[in-house]
């Protein structure tokens, strides 16, 4: 996913519109398997402020995965939001290695895929949930309790109260 940047670098254009896709099948994060349903869609403009560059876009993409508490497979949508400085890699020494919005490019074109990448987990929940009221599984029989209740009897007593209970025969 490379953008050439020479008509903005030589300032033919005063801005440079892109609108690119990513294949990607599948991305594994934090022991989770992400798999997506269609092309990754990153749409976005380079533009000049005050003397720096900088690169605005959005990045749209489907994906499947389980539900952490049911394991339920269930499809989300995400737009999320690319942007950053650009920098030309040869002058790195110039600005600080721990900017978190910088973007390096170099020979005039760049490279965006990584950044479309990291951009993609950092936007996906720590916890997929099919939905945020999911009930889960009973922790006895493993029933789904999205479809109905199970006739499990569950007794979480704190052992530092267990002998409170004794009183209430």
């Amino acid at each position: 996913m490379n953008i050439d940047l020479s008509r903005f670098l030589d300032q033919t254009t005063a801005s440079l519109h892109f609108d690119e896709t990513l294949e990607l099948d599948s991305i594994e994060v934090n022991g989770r398997k992400i798999i997506f349903t269609e092309s990754i869609n990153v749409v976005g403009d380079i533009y000049k402020v005050e003397g720096s560059d900088y690169l605005s876009g959005k990045v749209h993409f489907k994906y499947i995965e389980n539900c952490a508490r049911c394991l339920k497979e269930f499809t989300q949508e995400v737009s999320t939001v690319l942007s950053g400085k650009l920098i030309e890699k040869s002058q790195t020494k110039d600005f600080d290695d721990e900017d978190e919005d910088a973007i390096y490019y170099e020979d005039s074109s760049i490279d965006l895929k990584d950044l479309v990448i990291n951009t993609i987990i950092l936007s996906i929940p720590m916890k997929g949930l099919c939905s945020e009221d999911c009930k889960g599984l009973c922790s006895k029989c493993g029933k789904n309790l999205n479809e109905g209740n199970c006739d499990c009897v569950i007794e979480d007593v704190d052992p530092r109260l267990a002998k409170l209970k004794e009183f209430f025969k």
